[in-house]
């Protein structure tokens, strides 16, 4: 059917300093004193240092690279506080986020080398572009992931991570049945929210466009056992960062934004207005 035509995929520059001229003698040479940086510009460098040794670093970033891969199973947006006690452990104090950042850094470098995948910080459409809740082609799509992303790894201590595909065109295995036919409804939802803004009342959604799209709140779907159309949308699609919920709405959460192929979107979407 079309749902089989749609995957959800797991899937300013620095200034440069401007030098003062060395100050010169009256005889024309060079003061070696006055070529010397000020102490507060030594002192500046000086906290500038890498906040771990490289051998740390490459531990460290080992074990979220590992820990990230074990714990994607649950399909959950990862906080960064849980990144930061798996890795640095509960007693280890990181002021100012310096050491979780420069192992985020270090893990992302592993995880695009070996897997194509990357964190990002786990914006809903609202955070991660003013019109991202719009219907958006491919090239604004990209726009908003790669801005997204950049994020990553300065993201606040309460933000959350999600790990993301960012090779082009990846190559995904067919998902079984029933997680087509999920996938068809997250998609049959995200279209709706696309064709409303970007936002849309959760009673609009079950009790006005569920029964056009021939379901009711209860019904169950084949291969996805007793759960039920409304849980999947309120729990699970939440869950798992399709959607998100304030204020008694959907919007787009942060695996719509950073995962959705905008090309699978549209041919889905083409096929179902035959």
């Amino acid at each position: 059917g079309a749902g089989k035509h749609y995957a959800v995929q797991v899937a300013s520059s620095a200034r440069p300093a401007r030098l003062m001229p060395r100050k010169r003698s009256r005889d024309g040479d060079e003061d070696p004193e006055a070529s010397q940086p000020p102490a507060s510009q030594a002192a500046s460098q000086a906290t500038q240092a890498p906040p771990l040794e490289a051998a740390e670093l490459e531990k460290l970033s080992a074990t979220a690279v590992r820990f990230v891969l074990m714990r994607e199973h649950s399909r959950k947006p990862l906080a960064r506080t849980e990144l930061k006690e798996a890795v640095l452990g509960k007693d280890r104090t990181d002021r100012g986020g310096k050491i979780i950042k420069a192992v985020i850094a270090a893990a992302n470098e592993k995880l695009r080398h070996l897997c194509g995948l990357e964190l990002a910080t786990a914006n809903s459409a609202a955070d991660a572009a003013p019109d991202a809740s719009q219907a958006a082609g491919p090239s604004q799509a990209e726009a908003t992931q790669e801005a997204t992303q950049e994020r990553a790894v300065g993201g606040g201590a309460a933000s959350k991570l999600l790990l993301v595909n960012v090779l082009p065109r990846a190559v995904a295995p067919e998902p079984a049945d029933g997680k087509l036919v999920f996938y068809a409804l997250v998609e049959t939802v995200l279209n709706l929210l696309s064709d409303h803004g970007g936002r849309l009342p959760e009673s609009e959604l079950t009790e006005t466009w569920l029964p056009k799209l021939g379901l009711k709140e209860k019904d169950t779907l084949p291969g996805l056992g007793t759960a039920k159309v409304c849980d999947l949308i309120s729990k699970r699609m939440v869950t798992e960062g399709f959607l998100v919920k304030t204020q008694g709405a959907y919007a787009q959460g942060p695996r719509a934004v950073l995962s959705r192929s905008s090309e699978a979107a549209n041919t889905f979407r083409g096929e179902l207005e035959g």
